[in-house]
């Protein structure tokens, strides 16, 4: 326990000793007497003081971590954001070189293609039958559905799918 924590614990059983006391002589009920024995036989006031003293202190350390978390949250995003940027331009160069894999020293690269994906234009056009009943607070589009019978051709008003994308997946060694 640290030293300001220590000394207040013990001041305050001090203070406890004391309230036992007069309560025992029938004086407790004097607030001002119980307030003065307390002051002129425990350092409590100074131990609270002192408490007060370490918590406006610790306060300043927080404010400026704080603040180093949110200049380190920043640098993060925009370090996330780069490795983002350069992995697209990785999936272009590769698009355009019409290469889908490339065995590298620092690992392999190598694209795929992902399935195309769900595009609802219009939910009020999209047939009941790819709705789900619930209790509340809607039905609810079950897209699962629609995006199969879109893959297998049918032609559902309201939605269409996409063209696909490519992924690129990195493999460290």
């Amino acid at each position: 326990m640290a030293e300001v924590e220590f000394n207040i614990a013990k001041q305050a059983e001090a203070a406890k000793r004391l309230m036992s006391s007069l309560r025992i002589q029938g004086v407790d009920g004097d607030e001002e007497l119980v307030a003065d024995v307390i002051e002129g036989q425990t350092d409590l006031k100074e131990a609270i003081d002192a408490a007060l003293a370490e918590i406006d202190e610790l306060e300043i350390y927080i404010t400026g971590l704080k603040a180093k978390e949110d200049e380190f949250s920043t640098r993060r995003h925009r370090l996330e954001e780069r490795v983002e940027r350069i992995r697209a331009m990785i999936e272009q160069a590769m698009l355009t070189s019409e290469q889908q894999s490339f065995r590298l020293a620092g690992g392999t690269v190598s694209l795929s293609r992902r399935q195309p994906g769900l595009i609802v234009n219009n939910e009020a056009d999209i047939p009941a039958r790819f709705w789900v009943e619930q209790e509340r607070p809607a039905p609810k589009l079950d897209k699962k559905a629609l995006a199969e019978a879109l893959r297998n051709g049918e032609a559902v008003a309201g939605a269409t799918l996409d063209n696909g994308s490519y992924s690129l997946s990195v493999r460290r060694k």
